[in-house]
C-alpha cells in the first residue's frame, strides 16, 4: 500500500497479531514525516533504521541489523542496461516472526507482481514470515541474471568484432571507425565499473546470507530450522555463482581491452608509417621546388628552354632513388 492509505491503528493491529502479514510501503518525498511517525512512534522501530529507509545507499553494501523483536535488512539490486547505465536500487525489510514490512522509495511494480505469487511451501510451513523473506530475496537475487547475461552477450560480440578489420562503418560519418573504437572502449570501461559495483554488493549479500544461515543451522537445530537454512543456502550458492561469473567477465573484458589497445595502437602506427614515408618522399621535392622557386635571374637552368624538364627529371630521379633505397633496406 502507498503510505497515505495506511492507517496507524490497522498497521499496529496487523503487526502485533499472530497472523502472518506482509505490508509494502512506497515512500514519496511528501510522506517523510508521516512515515517517521508510523515507524518510530507507532511501531517503535529504531530511528536509525528509519533513516536508512529514507536515505539512498552510497556504500553499495547490503546489511542486517538485529533488534530484540525484529531484524532490519537492506538488500540491493540493479536495474537498467549495462550498455548505458545501471541504477542501484535498495529494498529495506523489517522482519519478525509474524510479519514482513518492505519499504522502498522507487517503483517496484514488476517485483510486486512476483512477490504476490509466493511458492507453495510458504503456505504449508508455519514459519511463513522467514520463508516469505526468502522468497523476496530470491526474486531480487535472480534479477542479477539478466544484467550479467547482457554483459556476457555484448562482451562475446566485442571479442569477435575487435579482431574484425572489416567492421561495418556508418556511411554518414567518414570518421565512423574512430567513433566505433571509442564506443567500444567506453562500453568496456562502463561494464568493468558495473562489475566492480555488483561484486561489492554481492560480496556483502553473501555475508548477510551466511549470517542468516548460521542463525538457523546450528548444533541441535530442529528439522524445520535446518530446512529454512537450506533455502537460504540455495540463494547463497546463486550469489557465489554470480561472483564467479563477474570474475570471469572481468578477466574477459580486461583481455579485450588489452587486445583493443594493441590493435588500435598498431593501426595508429601503420598510419603514421605511411604518412612518414610520404613525408620523406615529399621533403626533397619540396626542397627542389623551393630552390628553383626563388626570384633570382641567375639560377641554374633558369634561362634554358629545357630547364623545366631538367628540374622535373631531377625530382623524378630523387624520388626513384629514395624508393630504391627504402626497398633495399626493407622499409617498404
Amino acid at each position: 500500500m502507498v503510505l497515505p492509505e495506511l492507517e496507524l491503528a490497522m498497521v499496529e493491529q496487523l503487526v502485533n497479531s499472530e497472523v502472518f502479514t506482509w505490508i509494502d510501503i512506497h515512500i514519496s518525498k511528501a510522506d517523510t514525516e508521516q512515515f517517521k511517525q508510523l515507524m518510530i512512534d507507532g511501531l517503535d522501530f529504531h530511528p536509525k533504521t528509519v533513516e536508512d529507509c529514507l536515505e539512498p545507499t552510497t556504500h553499495l553494501q547490503a546489511k542486517m541489523d538485529e533488534e530484540q523483536e525484529y531484524k532490519f535488512i537492506s538488500f540491493l539490486y540493479y536495474e537498467g542496461n549495462p550498455r548505458d547505465k545501471l541504477y542501484v536500487r535498495e529494498l529495506n525489510m523489517y522482519f519478525s516472526r509474524t510479519y514482513v514490512i518492505t519499504v522502498h522509495t522507487h517503483n517496484i511494480e514488476n517485483f510486486l507482481q512476483m512477490f504476490r505469487k509466493p511458492p507453495r511451501h510458504i503456505v504449508e510451513y508455519r514459519e511463513r514470515a522467514v520463508l516469505f523473506l526468502h522468497h523476496i530475496i530470491d526474486m531480487l537475487t535472480d534479477s542479477y541474471t539478466a544484467t550479467l547475461r547482457q554483459i556476457q552477450s555484448y562482451t562475446d560480440e566485442l571479442e569477435f568484432e575487435v579482431f574484425d578489420a572489416k567492421r561495418p562503418r556508418l556511411q554518414a560519418n567518414p570518421f565512423s571507425r574512430k567513433r566505433d573504437s571509442s564506443t567500444d572502449m567506453k562500453f568496456i570501461l562502463r561494464s568493468r565499473q558495473s562489475l566492480v559495483m555488483m561484486r561489492r554488493t554481492l560480496s556483502s549479500e553473501s555475508s548477510l546470507l551466511n549470517q542468516i544461515i548460521r542463525e538457523y543451522n546450528y548444533d541441535g537445530a530442529p528439522e524445520s530450522s535446518e530446512e529454512i537454512a537450506i533455502y537460504f543456502s540455495d540463494i547463497r550458492d546463486h550469489v557465489l555463482n554470480y561472483l564467479e561469473i563477474i570474475e570471469s567477465e572481468d578477466r574477459s573484458l580486461n583481455h579485450v581491452m588489452e587486445v583493443h589497445s594493441l590493435i588500435t595502437g598498431y593501426q595508429t602506427n601503420e598510419k603514421l608509417y605511411i604518412l612518414t614515408i610520404m613525408s620523406t618522399l615529399m621533403l626533397p621535392l619540396t626542397l627542389i621546388t623551393g630552390f628553383w622557386g626563388m626570384n633570382f635571374d641567375n639560377l641554374w637552368l633558369s634561362g634554358s628552354p629545357l630547364g623545366l624538364y631538367g628540374v622535373v627529371g631531377l625530382m623524378a630521379m630523387v624520388t626513384v632513388s629514395l624508393i630504391v633505397f627504402f626497398r633495399s633496406r626493407n622499409w617498404i
